[in-house]
């Protein structure tokens, strides 16, 4: 039975770098990987770029600004599919994960509940402040600008029962990440996807 620390949130959230932190920090040994490593396989990974048949970029806009929706494919729905499988294939070689996803609505969410129900899940979700997010987007230069003011409600939306939130607005990722795994330590039987579970009953 291996730990995972499955991270929900936004583009631009700072995932990837809690991500990067708890593995520095950590005692344990975790491998990561996310939707920007099945992104990465495909033809044309570039954030700003559309992949034909993976996916497509389709601009719009809202009373907050710009917004980029990013629509899957045929071809991406069978990839970013396979991530739960991948996951599962992982951990039951005893690798310990953190999983960098981005969900929207409940169907991915119950595969990997299902799929993973034999492993210790922690459902952490993962906010930041609009403002904060478009500045990253910016700066960073690699990512379609308006993806987080698309996905700031959308992924947060539908069946989320968190074992822990956390912000990235004003907190750096090594001290969320240190922060994650000191809930780790004091609560080894989170309950979230279990509690999911429950609901769905799955």
């Amino acid at each position: 039975m291996s730990k995972i620390i499955f991270l929900n949130g936004p583009g631009s959230s700072g995932k990837t770098s809690i991500a990067r932190s708890i593995q520095h920090l950590s005692n344990e040994l975790w491998l990561t990987f996310g939707i920007d490593t099945f992104r990465n396989m495909t033809p044309f990974p570039c954030e700003d770029k559309e992949a034909p048949g993976y996916f497509s970029f389709i601009p719009g806009k809202n009373d907050r600004g710009p917004t980029m929706r990013v629509e899957p494919g045929p071809k991406g729905d069978q990839l970013f599919g396979l991530m739960p499988d991948f996951a599962n294939l992982l951990a039951n070689r005893g690798n310990n994960l953190i999983i960098d996803e981005v969900l929207f609505g409940n169907d991915y969410l119950k595969s990997y509940i299902k799929i993973l129900q034999h492993h210790i899940v922690y459902f952490v979700g993962v906010f930041c402040e609009l403002s904060v997010m478009q500045e990253r987007e910016i700066l960073r230069r690699d990512r379609a600008i308006g993806l987080s003011n698309d996905q700031i409600d959308r992924v947060h939306e539908g069946l989320r029962r968190y074992d822990l939130t956390v912000d990235t607005t004003n907190s750096t990722s090594l001290e969320i990440a240190k922060n994650i795994l000191d809930f780790l330590d004091k609560h080894p039987a989170p309950q979230g996807f279990l509690a999911m579970r429950k609901e769905l009953q799955l």
